[in-house]
């Protein structure tokens, strides 16, 4: 650690060695050694992880509301952190991380409804329809009944989710001072938890690679007046949502320690929690309108074994909202904002 010594030295050195900065000294020195451990864990060598440490840490002013030691440094309530945010201790941290692993079944089962909502109306008119024939009238009302639910059930969950999370919105805003404890306490569950959040991500690519598979083969291998594409389109949709769900749910710890760290939050790109109240309100009737426009199509054409195409372009159009959500995002002017996205 002679290097961070170093450079420990060098950023004191104008200041005076009171007891409070040598007690500084000794947190920041902490703090880097174990993000300087955490590095190295990951492959990078000893001089590439210390000049990645002293990178991030930057200079003793941007680190000194972390430290406590604005008024050593004679820049008392000037920094970045404004005067009357008040501190956030471990033990409500915890409470928040908890709270978060707990819940996140909520948003991941949410999401994946919301995703396979279609699917029972799909899978009704492939089985009960006759060959060339017109879906039969009960089950199509039964798949239409299945999508409402399945929407109503899915929001009913995000509600209930932001409710459960309401006495932490502090720290999801960034209105909090974090101590060097927190930050700690933060890295150390990034380092745990980044095996399992990559596996997650890997398996959920994984699954969105291999979904157009259904789709594909169905098509191909199904007589031109088949409803068995529906079939496959469903699997692609299961695939899919399978994804989305093991992805959201392994990401409570990112969403967790970039809430700590304060950091920009991952979450504000998702069309359910999008800042902009217009995609809020596409992504909550986005399928139910498809459904509608799918069934419309379908009896109006009558061309059941085409009309499917519908679904796969829906959840490609879906996903875009992503991109959209992120495009429209508003920049919030608070310095808990600015201090979250720096």
């Amino acid at each position: 650690m002679n290097v961070i010594d170093s450079y420990l030295d060098t950023l004191f050195a104008p200041y005076p060695d009171t007891p409070r900065l040598r007690e500084a000294r000794a947190e920041l020195r902490t703090m880097m050694e174990d993000q300087q451990d955490g590095l190295m864990e990951e492959g990078l060598t000893e001089s590439q992880a210390v000049g990645r440490v002293i990178a991030e840490f930057g200079s003793l002013e941007e680190v000194a509301p972390v430290l406590g030691i604005d008024t050593e440094l004679g820049r008392a309530g000037t920094g970045p952190i404004p005067p009357g945010a008040p501190e956030l201790d471990l033990p409500r941290a915890r409470q928040y991380v908890e709270t978060l692993h707990r819940t996140q079944w909520m948003p991941a089962t949410g999401l994946a409804l919301f995703v396979l909502c279609a699917a029972p109306l799909l899978l009704l008119i492939a089985t009960t329809a006759p060959p060339s024939g017109e879906p039969v009238g009960w089950a199509v009302a039964t798949g239409i009944a299945a999508v409402l639910v399945m929407v109503a059930a899915g929001l009913l969950l995000l509600m209930v989710r932001d409710a459960l999370l309401k006495d932490y919105e502090d720290i999801a805003e960034g209105d909090f001072t974090a101590g060097a404890q927190v930050l700690a306490f933060a890295e150390d569950l990034r380092r745990r938890r980044r095996r399992d959040v990559t596996i997650a991500a890997a398996t959920a690519i994984l699954l969105w690679v291999l979904s157009a598979l259904p789709v594909i083969l169905t098509a191909l291998l199904s007589p031109d007046d088949s409803f068995a594409p529906l079939l496959g389109v469903s699997l692609t949709l299961v695939m899919v949502a399978a994804g989305l769900a093991i992805m959201t749910g392994a990401g409570w710890s990112d969403t967790a320690t970039e809430n700590l760290l304060q950091s920009t939050a991952r979450d504000e790109d998702s069309p359910e929690h999008s800042e902009s109240p217009a995609i809020r309100a596409i992504a909550a009737i986005y399928w139910p309108v498809m459904a509608a426009i799918y069934l419309a199509w379908s009896f109006l054409s009558g061309d059941w074994g085409i009309t499917w195409v519908l679904w796969p372009v829906a959840g490609v159009l879906y996903a875009g909202l992503y991109s959209l959500s992120a495009a429209l995002r508003t920049e919030d002017p608070t310095p808990q904002a600015s201090r979250r996205r720096r």
